[in-house]
């Protein structure tokens, strides 16, 4: 099912993509209802496309750590390191209550860029714009935490 592409620029990640670069994304795209607990991916799967979140929330967690990595909401997106670098997933996202999310299929994706340079390079600077956000909020909470432990040690 080819989802509008409408339904794209609810997204944040999407939101100064022009119409030809989100007709090419929905054309990838499907949507998916999950209900609380249910797992969207699990970590260590291949990643097999990017997720996007219409409404609901869902925890991002890593296995042997007992407090979720971050929690997304709608307009939030994951998944998208595995279309730059084919990783498995980093992360197991389990739906926090009941989610509507669209997934948008990696192979089709990029067999459709492929074909279309322009479009690519809209879509990517996009994707890279929001791993660079991403990068200086964990640059900013892992100096935090470097100062937090550092305080700690001294006055104990």
């Amino acid at each position: 099912m080819t989802l509008p592409a409408q339904a794209l620029q609810q997204i944040y990640l999407f939101k100064d993509l022009d119409a030809d670069t989100l007709a090419v994304v929905a054309h990838a795209a499907s949507g998916l209802v999950l209900d609380a607990g249910q797992d969207v991916c699990r970590e260590g799967q291949p990643a097999d496309g990017l997720y996007l979140i219409r409404s609901g929330s869902v925890h991002v967690t890593k296995s042997g750590s007992d407090a979720d990595v971050v929690m997304l909401g709608s307009g939030s997106h994951f998944g998208e390191l595995g279309l730059v670098d084919d990783s498995p997933r980093s992360a197991t996202v389990t739906a926090a209550e009941r989610c509507e999310i669209i997934k948008v299929d990696a192979g089709q994706l990029r067999d459709a860029l492929a074909r279309q340079p322009v479009v690519a390079a809209a879509f990517y600077r996009a994707v890279a714009r929001s791993i660079a956000r991403r990068l200086r909020v964990t640059t900013d909470d892992l100096a935090f935490a470097r100062q937090l432990a550092l305080s700690q040690r001294r006055s104990g």
